[in-house]
């Protein structure tokens, strides 16, 4: 009598999957957090942050809200890394423009233009600022890092620091009083916020339409050109505070 080869169970015959990291959604596994960020990005140009939802974003990017959950535990947090992001990619393109030769004028001048037409391409940036940066509130210990506003802070006087180099290089030997960077910085933070926001008044100012926009530009030239030659003046070292943390000797 010829015994048949017994049948293998299918649980014998069929390769084992590898087992994957509990937590992230199997059908999203190809998917980058990248592409949820990019997404927001691109539905903020358009939407308020008020008007977003995580179902929407999820839908937009192609991955399941389970994924951006995963990634970012909720809207909030959604919408804080997408400020920190496009905050680091203007600083980044700040510190390129910088790195071009030109006089103090042309570089206050750069760093205005440059961040007016950064909030044009990007309208919610400065609401997301203020409540994601400006006004974070961390419910734990800080980052050895520091926290969003301190890391941005901190590169901001750095890349303004930059920009006042020529002006430092050219005043008078053993005059070595300046006007202090933390004005300066805050000198082109307020013009470049409020512009955006300000339609309305420069309308009644200027008119409407291309005249605008050239007014906009002779102001811009306008306050460059004031701005740097405050920076070529001598100022006496009492005329502003210490820096933070500085003490003399």
């Amino acid at each position: 009598m010829v015994r048949m080869p017994s049948k293998k169970s299918s649980t014998e015959t069929a390769p084992k999957k590898p087992r994957r990291a509990s937590g992230r959604p199997l059908a999203d596994d190809a998917v980058g957090r990248d592409i949820i960020l990019q997404t927001t990005v691109k539905l903020l140009k358009a939407r308020t942050p008020e008007q977003l939802s995580i179902l929407e974003i999820a839908a937009a990017a192609g991955v399941t809200r389970a994924l951006v959950r995963y990634y970012f535990a909720d809207l909030k947090g959604l919408l804080r890394e997408v400020t920190e992001s496009l905050m680091r990619e203007l600083q980044n393109r700040m510190e390129v423009a910088l790195k071009m030769q030109g006089t103090v004028e042309e570089r206050v001048y750069q760093r205005l233009q440059l961040r007016l037409d950064f909030m044009r391409e990007h309208p919610q940036f400065e609401r997301l600022a203020l409540s994601e940066i400006y006004h974070y509130e961390s419910l734990g210990e800080p980052p050895p890092s520091g926290t969003p506003l301190q890391r941005i802070t901190r590169r901001g006087l750095e890349l303004t620091s930059t920009m006042l180099m020529d002006g430092a290089q050219a005043a008078p030997a053993g005059q070595d009083g300046r006007v202090d960077p933390r004005f300066i910085h805050l000198a082109i933070l307020s013009i470049s916020a409020f512009l955006p926001t300000a339609r309305p008044l420069l309308a009644e100012l200027f008119g409407e339409g291309p005249e605008t926009d050239r007014q906009i530009e002779h102001y811009l030239r306008f306050m460059s050109h004031l701005l740097a030659e405050r920076i070529r003046q001598d100022t006496p070292a009492q005329d502003h505070p210490p820096h933070p943390g500085h003490h003399p000797e």
